[in-house]
């Protein structure tokens, strides 16, 4: 992967983002968060698997659907092909289902069955005690693993005891390899493989090709993106009709913040002061600017007129009627005192009486102390007075330009007066007056203005009342709007990322599956024998489906519409065995129920060949009631175990080796020949039966074989055959490669093998003694496998 990014042109971010995906979810959401990247991601929790190169080698069931006493399916652990037989009924496929239910715990036919006939069906009626085993041995081995399900009276089939090697069954364990490279095709699947769900089979084959992460990355990625999208969507889808409301209100902020949000681009931190209130509008700003209104506090009112009163209260005691005169007089006697003190005695300048001399200074020293004094104590009251006069004019100041601008608002024009009235304290000389006009005045303009106060508060609460609502959803969309503007860069990363790696996914699934689907073009031409329909590719489609190349004489159509039943098996099998033979899978087996069904003789030949080029490598377990397909691997020669399944009364169920069809009439024909209680003559026919039966079984494969040898079709030797009622008319199509000429069968036996072949075929017809019996099995062992060769 790091490969793959090196060579492509991809933004460093979102590099970043292709390797945090796929080291899971956890380093995800690491590296979106704006974290410092980490080497690893949270590692995945896994589980030891099953082991390698597991085979099976027996089967044993109990009480399960055909079977009732236990019976056991022995087999060969190691390559090959084993096919089990046996009529309809006999409990072959019990065997099939139960070791599928025994690693798996399901079964398509029981575990999906809708009706509780078939819900309840599963157990078998003579047999209370109910249990299957899978006896499994690994490669290099010798210990053996017996993995058992045990069903007690009640237990539903999703119940019972589970175990492996007597110890609680681990299926976790089990899991990932059973559901990649599950080794079993029951019959009731194989037919479903192309019209079962499309992402089933997608599924199913995207696990062989290894790239869960890479998918589970993209997923990720693509969640992620989706989320984000979202988020950035989120305001603009909604900014319109937050705009609309906005816009039918009266309210100048609502018409403001629908402004903004008609802009390509809108203002987020005008919003915002609009939202939280920090920019107002005009009205309700000038509202504000009422309640903010500032006058002098009341502490500093009565601090300064208990200021301008003590002022006064001093002045009014230190000046008196003689205070002017005494000031007079005490500038008189200062400057008389300077003219003795720089002339020495001389008479008054003033009466000319008086003598200014030593007495008189000393007494006019003291006298001018005395006047001094006093005059010091009225210019002090006076100056502190005119003090307090200058802080009480202080106090006033010109009515605000708000008054005059909210006009349109709110009727300011009782306050614009006394605030006049009171700034017009200004210009007032009198103090005396002033201390009583400023502060009665005052007292006026606070009333005008705290009622004002009163009327605005009112006004911004019935504004607010309506502007709140519509505040929080603009609070919100702009929230909206800041997170989708700082993930937008995020949503640009995360989507180069996904496509990205979806690209890559893509080229990795054709990459990897091109081993795959050309095993399975190879499997389809050994089953289709003679079929016009062709596989192509088989590609996994980006909609999460197989996407299979099917032409018919060239031409393209869809495989549903264009196969029979027997060519979707076939196709389901050519789809199902290169999954099971991948080199990667744990198991080294396949079990197949009833892959033969709905096959034409051609495709039961190509069947053959293919199952058996499977057992070179693998264990190949067949369950079929179809003889076409044993008889096939014998008239081709190909190496194949066969087991016959017969059932009994009371569902007792016996597992046989089975011969080819002569031998296994040939040895019925001794057991009959040897049973004492059949009556004589029931036991001459029955034995001369089954030798008709052998020798029609040796024309048959001598016909098949020379005339297929040949190159005629499956369907035509069939027909012939069909044609051939007789014993002696299928000798003849053996023999003469003639159905219309069995008078010439006798002579031609006579010359060629002898004359007790003619007597043979007479022995079979009529029936013999029963001292003739051992002869005549003896000799149709002989015929027939003159026959054969």
């Amino acid at each position: 992967m790091a490969g793959r990014l090196a060579k492509d042109d991809l933004t460093p971010r979102a590099a970043e983002l292709v390797l945090a995906a796929c080291r899971g979810e956890a380093a995800l959401d690491h590296a979106l968060a704006g974290a410092p990247a980490r080497e690893h991601g949270t590692p995945r929790e896994r589980t030891d698997g099953p082991g390698q190169g597991i085979f099976v080698s027996e089967i044993r069931v109990r009480g399960f659907r055909g079977i009732g006493p236990q019976a056991r399916l022995p087999l060969a652990p190691g390559p090959g092909l084993t096919v089990v037989t046996g009529r309809n009924g006999s409990g072959k496929s019990s065997f099939a289902e139960a070791a599928e239910l025994a690693l798996t715990g399901y079964n398509a036919r029981w575990t999906r069955a809708r009706h509780d006939v078939w819900r309840q069906g599963w157990r078998n009626l003579h047999q209370t005690d109910t249990a299957v085993e899978l006896e499994l041995v690994q490669a290099g081995q010798m210990d053996r693993t017996t993995i058992r399900r045990r069903w007690d009276e009640g237990d539903d089939l999703a119940q019972g005891d589970w175990t492996q090697d007597d110890a609680p069954f681990d299926d976790r364990r089990w899991h990932d390899a059973l559901e990649t490279y599950r080794p079993f095709l029951p019959y009731s699947e194989l037919g479903t493989v192309l019209d079962a769900q499309p992402e089933d089979l997608y599924e199913a084959l995207h696990r062989l090709l290894g790239l869960e992460a890479i998918t589970e990355a993209q997923q990720s990625l693509a969640e992620h993106r989706k989320r984000l999208a979202e988020i950035v969507a989120r305001p603009y889808d909604r900014r319109e009709r937050v705009r609309a409301e906005l816009a039918a209100s009266p309210d100048e902020r609502a018409r403001r913040a629908a402004e903004l949000l008609g802009s390509d681009s809108p203002d987020l931190d005008a919003i915002a002061d609009l939202a939280l209130g920090a920019d107002v509008g005009s009205g309700t700003n000038l509202l504000h600017q009422i309640m903010d209104l500032q006058l002098p506090p009341d502490d500093e009112i009565e601090r300064c007129r208990e200021t301008l009163d003590l002022a006064l209260g001093a002045v009014t005691v230190v000046a008196t009627d003689n205070a002017q005169d005494s000031l007079r007089c005490s500038e008189i006697l200062r400057l008389a005192i300077q003219l003795q003190e720089s002339g020495g005695n001389q008479s008054c300048p003033v009466c000319d009486l008086g003598r200014l001399d030593g007495l008189w200074l000393h007494k006019a020293r003291e006298r001018a102390e005395h006047l001094a004094k006093a005059a010091a104590e009225l210019h002090d009251a006076a100056d502190r007075l005119d003090v307090a006069v200058a802080a009480a004019r202080a106090l006033c100041h010109p009515a605000p330009d708000v008054l005059r601008d909210a006009q349109g608002v709110l009727d300011t024009t009782a306050v614009l007066q006394a605030w006049q009235a009171w700034d017009d304290c200004v210009s007032i000389d009198d103090p005396v007056r002033l201390r009583h006009e400023l502060f009665d005045r005052y007292t006026d303009l606070i009333q005008a203005v705290d009622q004002l106060k009163s009327v605005a508060r009112e006004q911004i609460d019935r504004r607010d009342l309506v502007w709140r609502p519509m505040a929080i959803a603009l609070f919100e969309w702009h929230s909206q709007a800041q997170q989708a503007l700082a993930d937008a860069e995020v949503l640009a990363d995360v989507t180069e990322a996904e496509n990205w790696i979806r690209k890559t996914a893509a080229t990795l699934r054709s990459e990897r599956i091109a081993p795959f689907a050309k095993e399975s073009q190879r499997i389809w031409q050994r089953l289709r024998q003679q079929s016009n329909v062709d596989l192509g590719a088989v590609r996994l489609g980006g909609t999460r489906n197989v996407e299979l190349d099917v032409s018919v004489d060239g031409v393209s159509n869809s495989a549903l519409a264009v196969m029979s039943q027997g060519e979707l098996h076939s196709l389901g099998l050519a789809l199902f065995l290169p999954r099971a033979m991948v080199d990667e899978s744990p198991f080294r087996f396949v079990v197949i129920d009833d892959p033969v069904q709905a096959m034409d003789p051609s495709k039961v030949d190509g069947l053959a060949q293919v199952l058996a080029d499977v057992g070179l490598t693998r264990q190949v377990v067949v369950f079929t009631h179809d003889e076409r397909l044993v008889e096939a691997l014998r008239r081709l020669r190909l190496p194949a175990t066969v087991w016959e399944v017969c059932r009994g009364e009371e569902s007792v169920v016996q597992v046989r080796m089975s011969d080819d069809p002569v031998g296994r009439c040939l040895n019925d024909a001794r057991a009959m020949r040897g049973d004492e209680d059949l009556p004589e003559a029931l036991r001459t026919e029955l034995v001369a039966s089954c030798c008709r039966a052998a020798l029609e079984a040796a024309s048959h494969a001598r016909f098949r074989r020379e005339r297929l040898g040949r190159g005629m079709p499956h369907a035509e030797v069939e027909r012939v055959l069909e044609c051939a009622l007789t014993t002696r008319q299928k000798l003849a199509l053996a023999v003469l490669d003639d159905l219309g000429e069995p008078g010439k069968l006798l002579p031609h036996l006579e010359d060629v093998v002898g004359s007790w072949a003619v007597d043979l075929l007479q022995a079979c017809r009529v029936g013999g003694d029963g001292g003739d019996l051992d002869v005549l099995i003896r000799d149709t062992e002989l015929l027939a496998g003159w026959l054969q060769r």
